[in-house]
Parts: C-alpha cells; sequence; structure tokens
C-alpha cells in the first residue's frame, strides 16, 4: 500500500468502509516458505575462551548444493510454553571451518518457536490459533512490496522458518526484557508519560500492520515483547487476518491492500483474542466488523491497563457493569471510583477508542494525532538486562 492509500485508510470511518462493498471473507496469506533443517552435533569454538567442543542441538538449512551455510542457530534453554511446543533461546554461528564443521559463537542471540508436527496436525483446525498462518502472516510482514527483508521495530519479523520430520523451527530476533504485561505487573500502572513512550510504539506497530493489510485480533499486553533498547513488538500472529479490499470499479471478488483502494468490511468470525481486550463487535460473533477498528479497540484496552493497572472490565457485554459505564460514556467517573486518576486529555482518548459503536470509534489515524499522543513528552523506562527480571 502506497503512503496515500495508507493515509486513506487509516482515517477511513466505518461508514465509507461500509459502503465500500459487502462484507466478505478474509484473503489467504502466502504458504510459508520453509527450508529443509539439520539438526546435528558438531564442534563449537568459543570465541573468548578459545575453546573447542562438540555439542548438540545445531540446526541449520540443508543447502540444495550440499554445502554448509554460512549460518547456524545453536538452540538453547527453554524460555516459555506455547500451544503447539515451545519457545527456546538460541546463539547464532557462523561457519567457521567447513571441512571439520566447526562453527563459531556469535555475539548475536535468536528466538526459535518449536513447533512439534504431531501435535500441529492434532490441533491445527480446531484451535482458533494456527500455527501455519503464524508462520505465513510473519514471512509476509517480513518482506517488502520488491521481495526483499523488511523489518519494523515494533513488529517481531521472521528471520527463518525451517522443518524437520519431528519439528517446525521458527527462527525470531531475540527480546530479552520480557512481555509488556511485566512491566506493569511490576509497576503495578505506569506513569503518563511513560505508557506514552510504549503506546506511540504499539501504534507504530499496528499502523505498519494496515499498511501491509493486516488485522491481528489477538493484541494484549502479554503480546507484546521488550528488547534492550525500550522497544515492544507485536508478536503472536496466529490469528491475524488478510483484510480484503475493495476493487477499483467496485466489482468483486476483494483484492488485497496492494491495489491501493479502500478496505471492506469482513464477514462474521468466530470469536477469539483474551477475554479482556476482544471488541463487542467480535464478541457477538453476528455481525461484519472493520478489521482496523477492532485492533484500534484492543489498543484502546492496552492503554487503559497501562494508565490505571486494571483492565476495564472482563468482557465488552452489557452483562459487565463496568463496560456498561464505559461505553455510557462514564469512563472517568468510573476510575476515580476506583481511587485512580488520569488526565483529561487520557481520559478523553480512552473514552473515544472503548466506543462500543465502531462507526464512533477513533480511527488509527485518530488516535495517532490526539493531543495525548503528540503534545505531552515521553520518557523511555530503563529495561531491565535480562528477561529473568520478575523471578
Amino acid at each position: 500500500m502506497d503512503d496515500l492509500a495508507q493515509l486513506t485508510n487509516a482515517s477511513a470511518t466505518y461508514n465509507e468502509i461500509e459502503e465500500n462493498g459487502a462484507p466478505t471473507t478474509p484473503l489467504d496469506f502466502p504458504d510459508p516458505v520453509m527450508g529443509r533443517a539439520a539438526r546435528v552435533t558438531a564442534n563449537i569454538f568459543n570465541p573468548e575462551t578459545g575453546e573447542e567442543g562438540s555439542f548438540p542441538n545445531i540446526i541449520y538449512q540443508i543447502g540444495d548444493n550440499g554445502e554448509l551455510p554460512q549460518q547456524a542457530f545453536w538452540i538453547g534453554r527453554k524460555l516459555k510454553k506455547a500451544i503447539y511446543g515451545c519457545v527456546r533461546s538460541c546463539t547464532i554461528l557462523r561457519l567457521r571451518d567447513p571441512v571439520n564443521q566447526t562453527w563459531e559463537i556469535t555475539p548475536q542471540m535468536a528466538a526459535v518457536k518449536l513447533m512439534d508436527r504431531n501435535i500441529v496436525n492434532q490441533l491445527r483446525g480446531r484451535h482458533i490459533e494456527d500455527p501455519i498462518k503464524e508462520l505465513s502472516c510473519s514471512q509476509f510482514l517480513s518482506l517488502g512490496e520488491d521481495g526483499e527483508p523488511q523489518r519494523h521495530p515494533n513488529v517481531m519479523s521472521s528471520l527463518a522458518v525451517l522443518q524437520d520430520d519431528q519439528y517446525i523451527y521458527f527462527f525470531m530476533p531475540f527480546c530479552n526484557c520480557g512481555e509488556l504485561f511485566g512491566y506493569v505487573e511490576r509497576d503495578g500502572r505506569f506513569a503518563e508519560p511513560v505508557a506514552r513512550h510504549w503506546f506511540r510504539q504499539i501504534l507504530g506497530g499496528i499502523y505498519y500492520l494496515q499498511k501491509k493489510g493486516v488485522c491481528h485480533r489477538d493484541m494484549s499486553l502479554e503480546n507484546l515483547l521488550v528488547d534492550r533498547h525500550a522497544l515492544a513488538l507485536v508478536i503472536d500472529m496466529g490469528m491475524c487476518l488478510r483484510v480484503p479490499f475493495g476493487s477499483e470499479d467496485g466489482s468483486e471478488p476483494a483484492i488485497d491492500v496492494s491495489g491501493n483502494t479502500l478496505r471492506r468490511l469482513i464477514s462474521p468470525q468466530t470469536a477469539c483474542g483474551k477475554p479482556n481486550y476482544i471488541s463487542p463487535e467480535v464478541l457477538s460473533s453476528q455481525v461484519p466488523f472493520d478489521g482496523f477498528a477492532i485492533d484500534v479497540w484492543a489498543a484502546g484496552v492496552i492503554l487503559f491497563i497501562m494508565l490505571i493497572g486494571l483492565p476495564p472490565f472482563d468482557w465488552a457485554s452489557d452483562d459487565d457493569p463496568r463496560f456498561r459505564m464505559i461505553t455510557n460514556g462514564r469512563l472517568v467517573a468510573m476510575v476515580r471510583q476506583w481511587g485512580r486518576d488520569i488526565s483529561e486529555d487520557a481520559g478523553d482518548l480512552l473514552q473515544r477508542m472503548l466506543t462500543r459503536d465502531p462507526s464512533e470509534r477513533l480511527s488509527l489515524m485518530e488516535v495517532m494525532d490526539h493531543r495525548w499522543i503528540v503534545t505531552e513528552p515521553a520518557t523511555p523506562p530503563t529495561p531491565p538486562e535480562n528477561e529473568d527480571w520478575r523471578h
């Protein structure tokens, strides 16, 4: 999508989207490209100590010509469980001696999501989070229109995707400071300048997703990782949808983002995401929705939790009295009842993002142009040194 089309889509009203054609199904992502993996025991040289030894769990891509590649991944300790396997740290190795198959440790780290193929085959189609879609979407987001690698500082990119008979290996940059959710747990809530630092980055990540024609559907504090530069990265693309766009002449079928046209509504889908963050239109599973608007809703919930230290409600449903209070325009009054206080501008932004009717909800561009975002200072925190800081 070119810059003008991106600006048009980021500023478009719900009514304009609704008039752009009948709701339609999301588009498919391109199939993921997976290289063949070799998982071997080989010699590793440590340049700091001068020592060399034989170690297992070295992964590299098998080339067509049989030659060793210049880079490999040495799989390390387990970082967290995942639905289809686990996430582990990796040390990136460079080829030192191809004759003796010796690798050398580099200062670079990566993370790898190991997906057990048996679990993938058992659960895919029965679980809302699709691991193959995650690979497809991550690779899609990691390539520019010219097919060359492209990385946004606030969106997790794909370094490599490999497979063998047992696992799929999804390699990505290593973020050593844990989830943004952990920062809120540690601090209780953020001062507004600190929240603004993080929120500007979150909006930058969503802006990039929209530029690529993608809605995340599972934006949350748990799906934002922090690196040592105090950058927040959007992760976990397994629930993403590729947003349909209208053709220039209004005919069917829908086209992708490259047509530089206005997007269309998406037909009702199964509700998904974390309960606190799901928008009312997605929760209903009965009405078409704007893929971009639901990520704005979730971003509003993220900002609320950062500023208040508590979720605004359990569900975006009238069964929840807090939801009713917010959607009746009493967000600031509710927050003050909780003994919390926020600035007038912050309250205005939250109230207008957490609007039940998507036709009245702020667009992404309206959020990015809001005075709370643009006119006040941001204060970056000092990130912890590693992901174990909470323990």
